[in-house]
């Protein structure tokens, strides 16, 4: 497949990135500023620019057969990125009658006991959450093939494919996932299509 990966500069991204490279695609990497140079790869295309820029997103679109987003909020950067990219890019994949798309979300309701849930999320994520919710509504009036991934709590770690899957809500004690098996899963879900039209939250 010819596969786009928004967000491709971060640690979930440049994972779907590799590991989409080991599977045969052919990947375009999106990128804000740049892409580390140690991943050289025939078959990928590196593209540097702006996800809230019309021209580039719909350039980078063209003559893909899917689109993924692992898009997040940087350090000091605007806090509707998610919602605000999310747009730019449903527009473009309708343009150029790309219909597949996967994006990275956040699960709402992980048990991630009292100091996640009463400090860390509202102090420092609250409009984090607030925004990726503005971009799952634009997703859901969309009318593109998608899929949601509401990973747990990520961690970095090895690639196990031990995961656990669910519609809708958490599942029954899954609070972390690595990303690499975050990853793994975006990866698989690419050809198969097994959840069109579905969120899923993903935890160990």
């Amino acid at each position: 497949m010819k596969v786009v990966v928004f967000g491709a500069s971060g640690r979930t991204g440049r994972l779907v990135v590799e590991q989409a490279l080991e599977k045969g695609h052919a990947v375009t990497a999106f990128v804000r500023q740049s892409f580390p140079a140690a991943l050289e790869h025939p078959k990928l295309r590196i593209v540097v620019g702006d996800v809230l820029d019309e021209r580039s997103v719909e350039a980078a679109i063209a003559g893909q057969d899917a689109v993924v987003s692992t898009l997040g909020p940087a350090p000091r950067a605007d806090d509707s990125i998610c919602s605000r990219s999310i747009v730019r890019i449903i527009a473009a994949m309708k343009s150029q009658g790309v219909g597949r798309l996967i994006v990275v979300t956040n699960a709402s309701d992980i048990e991630g006991g009292f100091l996640f849930e009463k400090i860390v999320r509202p102090l420092f994520l609250q409009q984090v959450f607030d925004d990726k919710e503005r971009q799952e509504m634009e997703i859901f009036k969309s009318g593109l093939d998608w899929t949601i991934v509401r990973p747990s709590i990520l961690r970095d770690g090895p690639r196990t494919g031990g995961y656990r899957l669910s519609v809708g809500g958490a599942p029954q004690g899954g609070w972390r996932v690595s990303r690499a098996d975050l990853a793994d899963f975006i990866v698989r879900e690419l050809p198969r299509k097994d959840y069109i039209h579905q969120a899923l939250v993903i935890a160990y």
